[in-house]
């Protein structure tokens, strides 16, 4: 099989959700696994859903472990898909399509054809890799493979996350938030709105301080990832056309650089908002009834994963403004970076692609990392 071959196989399952049922796929990664030598696990982590850890060099010290997830985003209106349909990949004009494509079938595919034609070598250091479930489709399931200990400091000294970069490296990408405010108003009729205090009237204020927190942001700046960004991305107020608002409700999102990782910091932020707007306004009056901060990547540039990284692809090191699982295994001891083929412009888009040629890329990358790190 070449590297075209195990994305077909692998964009061929529908693993799409939420919800999302991808423990067949990863029946099919560990049988392939097992068959080139590896020693392989398959881990269910709830109904129809599996991660896959496979080790070969095992015990022999800590080495690499490459790790990608084989969830996709639902392919969405049909009608858009053009070239093919999302579960019926094709190779056209030097790309392959279908759903996962890009993010991230192409890659993990990149990382099985890899393995395979490094798998007869003599290992002096543990190879692993590792395929989960729910990181685009809800759940996360890394953290059941960190949490069981199925990798450990034991297993790798670094890793690499292919999600699509076109092999840039990324050691740093922004940490992700949320938070939801809730703004108490009073109800009245709309004829008589003296007698009311209008919820959304004051979720306006609220949200007017939200873009001075914004310009104050703006002055902080980390050299790949930029500011920290905060924007409401949802918002509900009022259930009756007649009736002044008692209530109304905003959802945050805020992606967090460095510098802004202690989830105390941005809590504080929302919190300082309400109680400097009901200091100026006495009928001001709102909580915060949810917080939840997730540290941003920060690899340092001198590890080993990216000097090594630098050393055989020669591209820039960028940051990134969204998340992923690379903070696990980074927070858990193992320094791990995204590099990986195609583009993140393609990922989640109708007629999802990645070109051959960045396949290529990826598999001849990922083996000479392993074969500098565990070889």
């Amino acid at each position: 099989m070449t590297v075209v071959d195990i994305a077909k196989e692998l964009i061929a399952f529908d693993t799409s959700g939420p919800p999302a049922r991808e423990q067949a796929c990863a029946q099919w990664i560990k049988d392939f696994l097992e068959d080139i030598g590896f020693e392989a696990e398959l881990q269910v982590v709830e109904k129809d859903r599996a991660n896959v850890i496979g080790k070969i060099g095992r015990g022999k010290g800590p080495g690499l472990v490459l790790s990608g997830h084989i969830d996709v985003v639902l392919a969405g209106d049909l009608g858009l898909w053009k070239v093919t349909g999302p579960f019926e990949p094709v190779v056209k004009n030097g790309k392959i399509y279908g759903r996962g494509a890009c993010d991230m079938k192409g890659p993990d595919a990149c990382i099985l054809q890899a393995v395979k034609e490094l798998a007869k070598e003599s290992y002096k250091r543990q190879l692993s890799v590792v395929f989960t479930a729910g990181e685009d489709t809800g759940g996360w399931y890394v953290t059941k493979v960190l949490e069981e200990e199925k990798i450990t400091t034991d297993d790798a000294m670094c890793g690499v996350i292919p999600e699509p970069s076109m092999m840039e490296i990324i050691p740093v990408h922004k940490g992700s938030g949320g938070a939801k405010v809730l703004i108490h108003g009073r109800a009245a009729h709309s004829s008589k709105p003296e007698l009311g205090i209008n919820a959304n009237q004051k979720a306006a204020d609220y949200l007017y301080a939200l873009r001075g927190l914004q310009s104050k942001l703006d002055e902080t700046r980390h050299p790949l990832l930029g500011p920290t960004t905060v924007e409401c991305t949802m918002m509900n107020g009022g259930f009756k056309s007649n009736i002044i608002p008692d209530q109304a409700r905003l959802t945050l999102n805020f992606r967090l650089i460095p510098e802004h990782k202690d989830p105390e910091i941005s809590r504080r932020w929302f919190e300082d908002m309400i109680a400097s707007l009901s200091s100026k306004d006495p009928e001001f009056k709102a909580e915060l009834t949810s917080h939840r901060a997730s540290e941003p990547l920060d690899v340092p540039l001198d590890s080993r994963i990216v000097t090594t990284l630098r050393d055989i692809l020669g591209t820039r090191i960028v940051g990134a403004p969204y998340y992923t699982e690379a903070v696990n295994y980074t927070r858990a001891g193992i320094p791990t970076v995204i590099c990986g083929p195609g583009s993140i412009d393609q990922a989640h888009t109708p007629d999802e692609y990645v070109s051959l040629e960045q396949l290529e890329l990826g598999v001849s990358t990922f083996k000479e990392a392993v074969k500098r790190i565990c070889v």
